[in-house]
């Protein structure tokens, strides 16, 4: 029940800010390409101003694309975090070292991918 209320609690920031105008800043920490080229994961810290805590997030990409100004489509976790990436294939991503840290999204399909988290 207490990591429920946390996840409304963060999507309502994550909303209200979205709502002001507010603008957030991604700094990217490394970018893993698929195994063919074709696709990117991207791990990135984003900040949102003092009201926000910041945070890791992993995105997966088009190779060919800028890393969008929005928050991570794979995962979203608290603090400053450097999680292991490794492609299995073109259609697994494997995701380690989070640990103890508290997650806010962990998604474990985008687009026909599959992340597996250790």
């Amino acid at each position: 029940m207490k990591r429920a209320s946390l996840h409304l609690a963060f999507a309502a920031i994550l909303a209200t800010l979205s709502a002001c105008g507010q603008s957030c800043e991604n700094e990217v920490i490394g970018r893993f390409p698929s195994p063919s080229g074709k696709l990117q994961a991207v791990v990135f810290h984003r900040g949102c101003g003092a009201t926000v805590a910041f945070n890791t997030q992993v995105s997966v990409i088009s190779a060919t694309t800028s890393l969008p100004d929005e928050g991570g489509n794979v995962l979203i976790l608290d603090g400053a975090v450097q999680p292991e990436i490794r492609w299995l294939s073109e259609e697994r991503l494997s995701v380690a070292g989070v640990g103890a840290t508290r997650v806010f999204k962990q998604e474990r399909s985008v687009a026909g991918l599959q992340v597996e988290y250790k």
